[in-house]
């Protein structure tokens, strides 16, 4: 993917696409197991130019604090639930939130034992039900990050 519409240095396109959409596009090509390649054309005297700069901190940003949900992962359990994308790793099942629901998440089709849930954010501890059709999980009222929020889900 490009950060504008261009593969190669251009001076006239200024079609930046945001943080947040690269970010969330990192996250759509993780949970589906595939490996995200985001192209930077450099200006002709090799210099980054700031707009792209700025988008590749804020995606170095958020894995600095996510990375475990991303790196070393495969695709997630749960597929095509609007608002929600997964990634699991060995005993993890990590929920990346998109759309902040403003009750109790819930997460269909989990089927491994859930034994328990965390903001990867923050690192605290979220109370969570687990019944024969998924996993329904209480949330803060507010989103940990603007981005993608990242629900850990320990299982057996």
């Amino acid at each position: 993917m490009t950060i504008n519409n261009t593969w190669a240095y251009n001076m006239h396109d200024h079609d930046y696409k945001s943080a947040q959409y690269l970010i969330r596009s990192l996250v759509e090509v993780a949970s589906r197991g595939g490996n995200f390649l985001l192209n930077v054309g450099p200006q002709p005297d090799g210099v980054i130019q700031p707009e792209f700069q700025q988008r590749l901190r804020a995606i170095g940003d958020w894995l600095a604090v996510h990375d475990d949900a991303i790196y070393g992962t495969t695709y997630g359990p749960v597929q095509g639930v609007n608002g929600i994308r997964t990634t699991a790793k060995r005993e993890m099942v990590f929920v990346h939130i998109f759309d902040w629901p403003s009750a109790a998440l819930n997460v269909p089709g989990i089927e491994k034992k859930v034994i328990s849930a965390h903001l990867l954010d923050t690192g605290a501890a979220l109370q969570f039900r687990q019944s024969e059709t998924g996993v329904e999980i209480e949330l803060p009222p507010q989103a940990p990050d603007p981005n993608v929020s990242v629900v850990a889900l320990r299982t057996l």
